[in-house]
């Protein structure tokens, strides 16, 4: 072989491990933040459920998202999965969505005109452009308006699928993905631009940028839920609170800013925000820590490692199959920690009913305390993503975007959680557990 030719292999190999390995620690991302007290914490739902042969569906986050959007006065920042309305027609028909993605886009729109010094940001997935394919319509009417919006530029994460990603890095992604050419019918949602082979292509990398978080200068909140027509009626929750770990919350939002690309309108950087007006709590019976990226699983794997005889833990989950978890639970129920689980009941069974008959079938053998109810929904999903661990004294509670997957939970997809540790008497205590009393018991439904 010849050497100049040998070296350049070398190099080329070495350039495409180092391009599929992850950014996420080397760029400031996956991160844990100080413990802080926090006066109050809100918890909203959107529920939908069936009764005497009506579907009922109560909506509560996002009014209180756009009430968040109103009050702000100094930015606002939207950091979400999907953000459109890009929805499959036959879907439609079943569901009679929520147009979300155009609702939220006029009230921005009337944010900007009412408080034009507010600046707003917006971080998306890039699945809301196709990959690339061509420009969100919506989304270029805001940035028309002064919105600044970034969109995660996905090779930059963790390949979970790297037998088909390393040969997309090498042969597809140096030829570009040039925007607004596309010929190709979209093969996911009718009524979008047309889509570029390459924009199919690198959407197989099977990756996003997940994490759902909307705040202001005084306010957090995270939400299971995304703006878009298709999760209109899903059944999701959200925490709203102010506390001095918001600083912590916009700070982990500037390695994700920087990740963007760099035709975005939010140039790949966030300002220096100043959150001194936020005075610290002196509740201890309330505390706040915030986790993105891995970093959820390894705090909710440590809590669980500590569950035993006298413990109860309440799973409600989209998605369950990560196998760390998974394990993580089986030990904890030998060792005597109760669990009730609620799952989505996904059409197809996968994962959760794979995972849900490993864990009962274990139980049974054992006589572990493991019970799995299925959520009873209809065309649209129990998009939910909590976990709280009862203890003698207080509640454990993780809630944010993390789905219980290997991709969502082992620094692949970004996400953030919140972790709430609450003595019974407070409010977000009580209105949590009767929350899952709700479900675990079909009240009202």
């Amino acid at each position: 072989m010849n050497i100049n030719f040998r070296k350049y292999l070398i190099i080329l190999l070495g350039a495409l491990f180092l391009n599929s390995c992850s950014l996420l620690t080397r760029s400031g991302i996956s991160n844990t933040s100080k413990i802080y007290y926090s006066d109050d914490v809100n918890f909203y739902y959107d529920l939908t459920y069936r009764k005497d042969n009506k579907v009922n569906y109560e909506r509560q986050i996002w009014e209180k998202a756009y009430k968040m959007l109103d009050e702000s006065q100094d930015f606002f920042l939207m950091d979400v999965f999907t953000f459109n309305d890009f929805i499959k027609k036959e879907f439609a028909e079943k569901v009679d969505p929520i147009y979300i993605g155009k609702e939220f886009s006029e009230k921005i729109l009337e944010k900007r005109k009412k408080d034009p010094d507010v600046e707003i940001y917006l971080i998306l997935d890039e699945s809301n452009t196709f990959y690339g394919a061509f420009d969100n319509p919506t989304h270029k009417k805001l940035e028309e308006a002064g919105v600044k919006i970034g969109y995660v530029d996905l090779a930059k994460l963790r390949d979970p699928l790297p037998l088909y990603s390393k040969p997309w890095r090498l042969f597809i992604r140096p030829f570009g993905n040039p925007k607004n050419v596309g010929k190709k019918k979209n093969p996911v949602y009718e009524g979008t631009d047309k889509v570029t082979i390459r924009s199919i292509l690198r959407a197989l990398n099977a990756k996003a940028n997940h994490r759902k978080l909307i705040m202001n200068e005084s306010t957090a909140m995270l939400t299971s839920a995304n703006p878009h027509a298709e999760g209109s009626k899903h059944s999701n929750v959200a925490f709203k609170f102010s506390s001095p770990i918001i600083r912590e919350i916009y700070e982990a939002e500037k390695p994700v800013a920087k990740i963007t690309k760099p035709d975005g309108s939010l140039k790949q950087s966030l300002p220096d925000k100043d959150f001194s007006h936020i005075k610290p709590s002196t509740n201890e019976k309330l505390k706040l820590q915030y986790f993105t990226e891995g970093q959820t699983a390894v705090d909710i794997s440590s809590e669980l490692k500590n569950v035993s005889t006298g413990d109860k833990v309440i799973i409600a989950q989209f998605f369950l199959s990560d196998r760390g978890i998974i394990n993580d639970i089986r030990k904890a129920a030998k060792r005597g920690g109760e669990f009730q689980i609620i799952l989505n009941n996904s059409t197809k069974g996968l994962p959760n009913k794979a995972a849900a008959g490993e864990l009962m079938k274990y139980a049974r053998k054992h006589n572990y305390k493991i019970d799995v109810k299925f959520y009873n929904k209809g065309e649209e999903m129990y998009h939910v993503k909590l976990l709280s661990i009862l203890k003698k004294d207080h509640l454990i509670t993780y809630a944010g975007s993390t789905n219980f997957t290997r991709r969502n939970m082992r620094n692949y997809n970004l996400e953030n959680e919140i972790k709430i540790i609450s003595d019974y008497d407070q409010d977000i205590s009580k209105n949590i557990l009767e929350y899952y009393d709700r479900l675990w018991n079909n009240k009202d439904g």
